[in-house]
């Protein structure tokens, strides 16, 4: 082993021991479930591997070709799934055929890559071609064993993020977090759309859902692992794991991109230690994936930043086509990711005004053709290029102005926060954290143990770093990322409700920005920062370990289990999913009120809040025997009020005023009958199961 080696072997061999300690099982998922996740990983590295190729990267390093190949893989895989499953062939054989012509074209690009390296390195040595750079390339310098030992101690740092991003992905989705209602957006869209289409055979407009008109980049894979594992369930796991997995990527991007030296070392502590990357990567979400996708886009960006002459129009279109791909996870990215970094590199750009202006164009001419498979979706399925947003312009199938009121309200502020200063204080909690009140520290013990402090999932050092490279930062692109920042704050400031999950995308500049505060390996500096990212990493792993054992006792508490335990345990949360329990094997249920529904394993029909509920449009104006009618014609033979998620949506979201417990009492007049009042998992109130039963004969 090469002595630079140590630090990452000692850290591999850490991280290893942290996950036997907390959860022995989890090898056990990781190398089954995992495997899956790595061969979809491999295989779009594989599809990238060829276009990297022909748009000019073949000379650039190994890990950067590695980094933009599995991106434009990533995106490959991603609308070969919407496509094939649009047409309604998506299947089992033909997911494993994707992922095998992955691997061919990979292996084969690997073999014609080293004969190629191999001829050019003969033609140097002949005298006939100088090497890439025209000078032989300088011998390492060999590292003391003080400067192994820190960069070990950096990387030591690392462990507790990964075997909590490991570990948490390794659990059933709904386990964690408790900020993020334990999943909720998971099982109500993330998984549950894909679950969906997987069901129905092909892709098709999901009327009852609207979050599943939003790009789905990241679900598409989700939904392409479903046909690998051959069911749902099976691929709940991996698809976390997949979402972990890209957040490793994002470090991965950002370190390839950074100088050799403390500065990559630096980099990768500042990205890797921040919470958010293992915190979200424990869920199937999708901001991880616009986070690799973005840091892949900067990273090229950068690249331009410091060209002296002309730049490639083939490198600008590849940074275009990476922030269209992550614009592809979430709406926000258009407008944070690629307009943000567009204007800010059109800013920082050495140029004249006309060529500021084409590389730019083409550049959105790379974020329109990435993006472009959503906004043709949108168009076939609901007329809306950006459904559901834009209804003034675009109108939309199953969207009205009432909707788009209700939209537009349920992602609003409250009115009392709504002021410069309400936003501002907002935003520096989310960014800084917050001192929590009395309920908030006892939610998970009795009495309350835990500090008053809410740090933020991003980190001190990670802004009080990327202040100080802005500060001995002198070059173009740190100008770049400097604009960048700003513009991410400031439209995610102005133009969101504010949550800290939204502002993710500042990860990227901020982490490249605080490597720039020892691009210089000899600077005076270089230990006083060092000290400091040491102390912000050890604090960020100290608040997210207080994160997990919170939710520990939290579970301990609530349901006598530890989460360790719950590793890999999918098909406990099916098996004891209340309508899984009590609705029969032939059930067709309507479901009004939940919509986190991806383990119950019955035929439902479930409404999002923002969606149009048919039974309730047409109950609103019809006796109570014709809406037991109404449902009876559909098939339907039971309906479930889930009266706590009702409570919870009509003080947030909004919900129909019909459904009140004065109007299930007049449709049990016209017949409809209680089959099982059970308390939600949280307590309050029940939630009912009704039997619809058959019509009478005259």
């Amino acid at each position: 082993m090469r002595r630079d080696h140590i630090p990452i072997a000692i850290f591999i061999g850490a991280a290893a021991l942290g996950v036997t300690l907390l959860a022995p099982f989890t090898w056990a998922v990781l190398l089954v479930e995992g495997m899956l996740t790595l061969t979809v990983v491999a295989a779009a590295a594989g599809w990238g591997a060829w276009p990297t190729a022909w748009l000019g990267f073949g000379r650039r390093s190994a890990a950067q070709q590695a980094c933009i190949a599995t991106a434009l893989g990533l995106g490959l895989l991603s609308l070969f799934t919407l496509v094939l499953g649009v047409a309604g062939v998506l299947n089992r054989p033909a997911a494993w055929i994707l992922l095998a012509i992955g691997g061919v074209a990979g292996l084969a690009r690997l073999y014609v890559g080293q004969a190629e390296r191999t001829a050019r390195r003969d033609r140097a040595a002949t005298g006939k071609q100088p090497g890439p750079t025209g000078v032989a390339a300088p011998s390492a310098t060999p590292q003391s064993a003080g400067q192994l030992a820190v960069r070990a101690l950096l990387l030591l740092l690392l462990t507790v993020p990964l075997v909590v991003a490991l570990f948490g992905a390794s659990l059933p989705p709904g386990v964690l977090w408790p900020e993020e209602a334990n999943g909720y957006d998971v099982l109500e869209y993330h998984l549950q759309g894909p679950r969906e289409y997987y069901d129905a055979g092909r892709i098709t407009f999901l009327s009852h859902n609207v979050y599943t008109s939003f790009p789905q980049q990241m679900e598409m894979l989700y939904l392409l692992l479903m046909h690998l594992a051959g069911n749902p369930y099976a691929a709940a796991i991996p698809a976390q794991l997949l979402h972990a997995a890209c957040g490793i990527l994002t470090v991965a991007a950002l370190a390839a991109w950074t100088k050799p030296g403390w500065a990559r070392y630096l980099v990768i502590l500042l990205a890797g230690s921040t919470p958010w990357l293992a915190y979200l990567g424990c869920l199937a979400y999708v901001e991880n994936g616009m986070l690799f996708f973005a840091a892949v886009a900067a990273g090229l960006v950068i690249d331009l930043c410091r060209e002296q002459q002309g730049a490639d129009w083939r490198a600008i279109l590849t940074a275009g086509l990476c922030a269209g791909l992550a614009g592809g996870c979430k709406y926000t990215a258009l407008v944070f990711i690629a307009l943000g970094l567009a204007l800010a590199w059109l800013v920082a750009m050495r140029a004249s005004l006309s060529r500021r202006a084409r590389s730019v164009a083409v550049f959105g001419v790379g974020v329109l053709v990435a993006f472009c498979p959503w906004l043709v979706r949108n168009v076939a399925f609901t007329g809306n290029p950006v459904y559901p947003l834009a209804y003034e312009w675009f109108d939309g199938k199953s969207w009205s102005t009432a909707q788009a009121q209700q939209w537009s309200a349920g992602h609003r502020i409250r009115p009392a926060q709504d002021t410069p200063a309400g936003r501002l204080t907002i935003a520096a909690h989310e960014l800084f954290g917050r001192v929590r009140s009395e309920a908030d520290v006892s939610q998970f013990t009795d009495p309350p143990t835990h500090s008053r402090f809410r740090p933020a999932l991003f980190g001190q050092a990670l802004f009080l770093l990327a202040l100080a490279g802005i500060v001995l930062g002198r070059s173009r692109h740190a100008a770049m990322l400097t604009i960048w920042t700003v513009l991410v704050v400031l439209g995610w400031i102005c133009l969101t409700s504010i949550p800290g999950r939204f502002a993710v995308p500042l990860i990227v500049p901020l982490a490249l920005l605080g490597g720039e505060c020892v691009a210089d390996d000899r600077s005076r500096l270089k230990w006083p920062i060092l000290l400091v990212v040491l102390a912000g990493a050890l604090f960020n792993d100290i608040s997210l370990g207080g994160r997990l054992r919170e939710h520990n006792e939290y579970w301990k508490a609530r349901a006598g289990v530890s989460i360790p335990a719950l590793v890999g345990q999918t098909s406990i949360f099916v098996d004891a999913n209340l309508l899984t329990q009590e609705l029969p094997a032939d059930a067709s249920a309507w479901l009004v009120g939940e919509a986190a529904v991806f383990y119950v394993d019955r035929r439902i029909h479930y409404t999002v809040p923002f969606s149009r509920d048919p039974w309730l449009e047409f109950a609103g104006g019809a006796e109570p025997h014709e809406c037991l009618d109404w449902l009876r014609e559909r098939g339907v033979s039971h309906v479930v009020f889930s009266w706590s998620e009702i409570v919870r949506l009509r003080a947030t979201y909004g919900f129909s005023d019909l459904v009140a417990p004065q109007w299930v009492a007049r449709l049990e007049q016209a017949g409809l009958r209680l089959a099982k009042s059970e308390e939600s998992p949280s307590g309050g109130v029940p939630v009912e199961i009704y039997e619809v039963p058959p019509a009478r004969a005259d």
